[in-house]
This record gives C-alpha cells, sequence and structure tokens, in this order.
C-alpha cells in the first residue's frame, strides 16, 4: 500500500512566497522598458522640441500708381480713340509673362504685349482703344504676369457741339447746338428740349462740356454774382476787390469790371444795400436797379430763366437730388458757388445753385438749390454770392 503525502499551507508558503517575488520584478522590468528615453539625442526627444517659425512671405507685387488719376484714359463718345497707360511696379521677383488682353468695357479693350519683368522696380505699358458708346466714368481691371490686378479708370466725355446753329426737335430729350461769343471767344453749346417743352442750354454758361456724371469739375463753368454778365468775374479764379460805395449795383460797372466783388459787411458786399424786389436782371440795359442778362450773347429769344419757370423744371424734370438732377435732360452738375465774403470756390460736389432772374427784398435774389439728400427748390440768397447760369430760350 502507497503511502500519502499532506502537504500543509506553512509548507506551501516559501514556495508562493517566491513566485510573488518573482512575478513583481517581471511586472517592474516590463514599466522600465515602456518608459520613454531620456536621452535628448534620441529621436523621440527631438519631435517634443518648440517649432520652428516659417520664413517671411515676400512683399506684394504690385503696380504702386494704380489709383492716380493722371493715369487714366480720357474718350470722346462716338470716336474711335488710343491712349497710352503706364503703370509702375515694385517688389518684383522678376520673370516673364505672357500678352494681356482685358475684357471690353463700354467698347474699350486694354491690352501689352508680352514681356519680362526687371527684378524689384519697372514698368508695363498698356494700350487703351476703341470706340466708346457712353459717356461717364468706367472700370477696367488689368494685370500681367503673377503681379496683384489693378483696376483703372476711364473717363469718357460728350462730343462737343458743333455745326450751324440748330435748335432742338419737339420731343425732349432731342438736342441742337447754338454759336455764340462767349468771353471774347467763338463757341458753340449743346441746347436740348426738356420736359416742359422749351428749349434749354444743357451746359453752365462758361462750361466746354456737358456733364458726365454729378461731380463731373469739368462741367462746372463760371461762378455770377445776380446781375453781372460776362466782364471777366464769373471766372473761378478771377481776382478779387472789396465793394464799397462805388461797387454797389450794377450802374457803378457799366462797363464791366473783371474783378469778383467780395465783402464781409453790407456796406462792402455787391448789391447789398437799396435792392428791392423789383429790381431786374435783364436784357442789354444797365441802370441801378437792372442787370445786363449774360444770356442775351445767346441771340435773339434767350434769356435767364425766372423762378417760376425753374419750379416748374424742377418738378417736371425731377431735380430732386445731385445724382436726379444730373440725370435729367438739363445734365445739371453739382458745381457748388463761389462765397460772397472771401469769394473763395466751394465745389465738394454735394450742392448746386443756379440763379433765377427773379429779385428778392433785403438785397436777396431767388436760386434754385439742389443737394444729395434729395431736396430741391428756389430760395432767397444774397446777389455776392457766385452761383451758375443756365439759359432758356422764348
Amino acid at each position: 500500500m502507497k503511502k500519502t503525502t499532506t502537504f500543509t499551507f506553512r509548507q506551501l508558503l516559501p514556495g508562493l512566497a517566491f513566485l510573488f517575488f518573482g512575478a513583481l520584478i517581471i511586472c517592474q522590468s516590463c514599466q522600465k522598458e515602456k518608459q520613454p528615453s531620456q536621452n535628448p539625442g534620441s529621436s523621440e526627444s527631438t519631435s517634443r522640441k518648440k517649432p520652428q517659425n516659417p520664413p517671411p512671405p515676400p512683399p506684394p507685387f504690385y503696380f504702386n500708381n494704380c489709383s492716380y488719376p493722371i493715369y487714366a484714359a480720357t474718350f470722346t463718345a462716338g470716336v474711335a480713340g488710343t491712349a497710352t497707360i503706364t503703370k509702375n511696379y515694385i517688389n518684383s521677383p522678376g520673370g516673364s509673362y505672357a500678352a494681356f488682353t482685358s475684357t471690353t468695357v463700354n467698347g474699350i479693350t486694354i491690352t501689352a504685349p508680352a514681356g519680362t519683368f526687371n527684378a524689384g522696380s519697372g514698368s508695363v505699358v498698356f494700350t487703351a482703344t476703341g470706340t466708346p458708346g457712353a459717356t461717364g466714368i468706367f472700370t477696367i481691371t488689368i494685370s500681367v504676369g503673377n503681379i496683384i490686378p489693378c483696376s483703372i479708370n476711364f473717363t469718357v466725355l460728350n462730343p462737343p457741339a458743333t455745326g450751324p446753329t440748330v435748335d432742338p426737335g419737339p420731343t425732349a430729350g432731342s438736342t441742337g447746338v447754338v454759336n455764340f461769343i462767349y468771353k471774347g471767344q467763338a463757341v458753340a453749346y449743346r441746347t436740348v428740349r426738356a420736359k416742359d417743352g422749351k428749349i434749354w442750354l444743357q451746359q453752365n454758361l462758361g462750361s466746354p462740356q456737358v456733364a458726365i456724371h454729378e461731380m463731373d469739375q469739368a462741367s462746372y463753368g463760371d461762378y455770377f454774382q445776380w446781375g453781372r454778365w460776362d466782364d471777366g468775374h464769373q471766372r473761378p479764379n478771377s481776382s478779387t476787390i472789396t465793394g464799397g460805395s462805388s461797387l454797389l449795383n450794377p450802374s457803378h460797372i457799366s462797363s464791366g469790371n473783371p474783378n469778383f466783388i467780395k465783402g464781409t459787411t453790407a456796406s462792402t458786399q455787391w448789391w447789398a444795400t437799396g435792392g428791392l424786389a423789383s429790381d431786374t436782371w435783364s436784357g442789354t440795359t444797365i441802370t441801378s436797379t437792372n442787370g445786363k442778362d449774360p444770356c442775351a450773347a445767346l441771340g435773339t429769344g434767350w434769356r435767364l430763366p425766372t423762378e417760376a419757370e425753374w419750379q416748374n423744371i424742377s418738378i417736371q424734370e425731377d431735380l430732386f437730388g445731385t445724382i436726379a438732377a444730373f440725370q435729367s435732360n438739363l445734365k445739371l452738375p453739382s458745381a457748388g458757388y463761389r462765397l460772397s465774403y472771401d469769394g473763395s470756390v466751394y465745389q465738394n460736389g454735394d450742392i448746386g445753385y443756379y440763379w433765377t432772374r427773379t429779385a428778392a427784398n433785403n438785397s436777396n435774389a431767388r436760386v434754385l438749390f439742389f443737394d444729395n439728400v434729395y431736396n430741391a427748390g428756389v430760395t432767397n440768397s444774397e446777389r455776392g454770392h457766385g452761383f451758375n447760369c443756365r439759359c432758356i430760350k422764348d
């Protein structure tokens, strides 16, 4: 018979302890292997370094005279034209560029032949050609190579009036021509049939052209003092002289005076004392109560409009606001005015003043005005201010 061996817990305890400590040693060894390397030269340490900043981008490559007005081309509606436009660039990396052709805007296309950029700075010569149809200011975008695109403006003017004097047709908006002498020179002005059925100048006296937009400075023309005529005082840059007892009304300058009469008091401002509501600005007779009508120079039937005529046309043609006044058949620009107290010209393009032939009390006269917030009407103003004149034909 075999002998059975029996083990007690105390007999097993040393073995269990050996197994436990062996497992603990193995576990610690595993943990050490999993810890990241502390060697600063290892790849893992390198990946944890702060990344370096990227190099700065190159400076922008662009035309530095993109918006200068002196580089804008000017054309005339209905007339074929060519203009050269030079654009200067900076920060060029060099390299060649292909030929450029713009989109066509109002009949005008801008081109440039293929070429090579200088490194640093240089220029590209563009050529604008075509026959524009509409008047105004238009924009074309140009670019060559990888230069930043540039949007430039070109201006299209109304064609000058030419030919013999002829009245507009009976339809509102039809135009004609009137020839006369102004500032000692033969001139031709555009006329128009307005919605009131009457013939008006489509240009301000002294303006070489019909306005192409409401702030077209070339169309502003001259600034007359009420009751005065074409004697040179109306030029925007005419000399000034301080008024006085011998410069109160038209009778004191019957032969004319090329100076704009200024003053800061009633005794020095033009026609600031003694004015009556019965004073006139008509015909060619010059007295202490009547001035010479500058519109009489246009020929038989031409004269300054009355207060009632301006009020009527402001409604018929919707002159309420600077944009509306320009868009009317009369093409009225917002020419501002010349100040009575110092002779300076205030031209910010947000208001228009046009004389009537109608006087008012207190040495004032009636004037049509409109502004850029849709106001329009006839109001009183000092006779010493310089305002624009439009003429109407009976």
